[in-house]
């Protein structure tokens, strides 16, 4: 009798969310307990969409950079000068969040278009266009992806959305428009509207892809995969009296993702979702661009995401990342770049 022949390694996708300094601490410490619990390392994903804090995220990740090296850095920052200052500028510390000139609209004409157009007003691009243009300079946002990926695109997926300032057109670089550097890609999918200046590229200004989605889950509805995992910072697993404010700022963010899980649902696909509980809303704080609370998130993260894991997540699923983390082969480490 034959051996059976070897089951075929699942294909997951991993969708990365927008989220701050934060958001990037609650991504590691989420990945990290997945891997931990599962053995599926995130850089063999079949593809990465980062939005945001996201895009940074996943630009690391497809560079080769373990979970667990990420980790570490995080883990570093309170004693390390150069990845602390790098933090800062991040954040626009020591630096004027305000324009010396009147506080126009940065897109009147996008204003115009989701306020007359034939379907229902987008409330992200409508911020973007009514709030003035943002004044922190948005280079930091990309040296790291700069550094990790300087002959281009890495050959497997990584997805990076941004959003035209000027039309509200969502442009989903690494997928489209590889022409454009990965840095700079970075660097348009994490600009906050009124807070950090567009990106200019090809003549189009970019603003933070957090404007289309917080999480951009559905582009992945015609994709060829078994599971996608998600991990949304900015949204909320369970609503809880003690914070109630936290509660109100999260609905928009969770009702967005969950419209986008169930497109999955709908597509067959099954979805790990991985939010913030009440717990880690009070540990991210009001500010997302906090760098303080780096740390702080990381832990807690990881350990809300381990008791997720133990205790709500399909078996089906858990099995998915087991049977990945087994059949597909890490990549060799990279440094973390500095």
């Amino acid at each position: 009798m034959s051996a059976s022949a070897p089951k075929t390694a699942p294909k997951i996708a991993l969708v990365l969310g927008a989220g701050g300094i934060a958001g990037y601490s609650f991504h590691a410490g989420s990945l990290a307990a997945i891997e931990q619990a599962t053995g599926w390392d995130a850089r063999t994903a079949e593809v990465v969409i980062g939005t945001s804090a996201g895009s940074s995220v996943g630009a690391v990740i497809r560079g080769n950079v373990s979970v667990s090296t990420l980790v570490d850095r995080i883990l570093s920052v309170p004693t390390d000068y150069k990845g602390m200052d790098r933090l800062r500028r991040v954040a626009g510390r020591g630096e004027s969040l305000f324009s010396a000139r009147l506080p126009l609209p940065a897109s009147p004409g996008l204003v115009v278009k989701e306020l007359v157009g034939l379907d229902r007003p987008n409330l992200g691009r409508l911020l973007a266009g009514s709030l003035p243009v943002g004044v922190l300079n948005t280079e930091v946002l990309g040296e790291q992806a700069d550094v990790l990926h300087p002959d281009g695109w890495p050959e497997t997926k990584l997805w990076i959305p941004a959003v035209d300032l000027d039309t509200g057109e969502v442009t989903v670089f690494g997928r489209d428009h590889r022409h454009v550097a990965v840095g700079t890609a970075v660097a348009a999918s994490c600009a906050i509207p009124a807070y950090f200046k567009p990106v200019e590229i090809d003549g189009r200004r970019f603003v933070d892809g957090g404007v289309r989605s917080l999480v951009n889950v559905d582009l992945l509805v015609d994709m060829d995969v078994d599971l996608v995992v998600v991990t949304s910072p900015l949204s909320l697993s369970r609503w809880s009296v003690a914070n109630p404010l936290a509660c109100v700022l999260r609905s928009l963010p969770g009702f967005q993702l969950r419209q986008e899980v169930a497109a999955l649902d709908r597509a067959g696909i099954p979805t790990l979702v991985v939010e913030p509980n009440p717990t880690i809303t009070r540990v991210m704080g009001p500010n997302a661009m906090d760098p303080t609370r780096m740390v702080p998130v990381l832990t807690a993260s990881a350990l809300a995401a381990t008791e997720l894991l133990e205790t709500s997540v399909d078996t089906e699923i858990l099995d998915l990342l087991r049977q990945a983390g087994k059949q597909l082969a890490s990549p060799p480490d990279a440094p973390y770049p500095d």
